[in-house]
């Protein structure tokens, strides 16, 4: 069961209202002093930085408690999904915001989501496992490739794996049955499309995927140190 933050959480907007209060009337007292005085209101304005600097950070906490609980929420389905091999997903995941720029909630999503969706076809064991993982990177590369956010690189290969060929083919990734029974011959696997079953489809495309992203692989290490 995910921990309970909405202590925490109530204290915080409790916090934010008395805040924004205080911010009221240090404007007011030292607006109406100030002209009272004939002093230059952009005097002040250090007070403003510090009540500023001060909701700010309160926004910092919220966020945080709001990251906390999604991470929590996200193990729990890693756990499921890969059983015990979670703790695989959870090595990479925990050094994925170095290697590939994604955060730990980010790789654990992208991971659990693909287990899901390849335990649906019909794929078992490690594959499951090993092919999450490599998803979860190739969409991190994909991203710094073709200069999309994370969540969109994701949306477009989970709907290129599960059939859909348009989201890829905006990247000029073609994956049509045509294609892709040209790429199973050129690997000397003859069986038509209309006999591979779905597990059998979907590593395929899986496959080919990888094959027609050769050059996108590895672009977020090549590419991290520059702007």
């Amino acid at each position: 069961m995910a921990p309970d933050f909405s202590g925490i959480t109530r204290e915080m907007t409790k916090t934010e209202k008395q805040l924004k209060g205080f911010e009221g009337k240090i404007n007011g007292m030292f607006g109406g002093i100030a002209k009272g005085l004939g002093v230059n209101l952009a005097a002040l304005t250090k007070v403003g930085l510090i009540v500023g600097a001060i909701k700010a950070l309160a926004s910092f906490g919220k966020q945080a408690v709001r990251v906390a609980s999604d991470l929590q929420e996200v193990q729990n389905v890693v756990d499921v999904t890969f059983g015990s091999m979670s703790n695989q997903v959870n090595e990479f995941a925990s050094n994925a915001t170095k290697q590939f720029g994604l955060s730990e909630l980010s790789a654990k999503k992208f991971t659990s989501t693909m287990g899901a969706m390849l335990k649906s076809s019909g794929i078992t064991g490690q594959a499951v496992t090993d092919m999450s993982i490599e998803i979860a990177k190739l969409t991190a590369d994909m991203a710094s490739f073709y200069n999309l956010d994370a969540e969109e690189a994701f949306a477009k290969i989970r709907s290129g794996l599960s059939g859909e060929t348009e989201p890829l083919k905006q990247l000029g990734i073609n994956m049509s049955v045509a294609n892709l029974q040209a790429y199973a011959l050129s690997q000397g696997k003859n069986k038509s499309w209309q006999e591979r079953g779905q597990a059998e489809q979907t590593m395929l495309r899986y496959n080919y995927l990888l094959s027609a992203t050769g050059d996108a692989q590895g672009d977020f290490a090549r590419t991290s140190g520059s702007w």
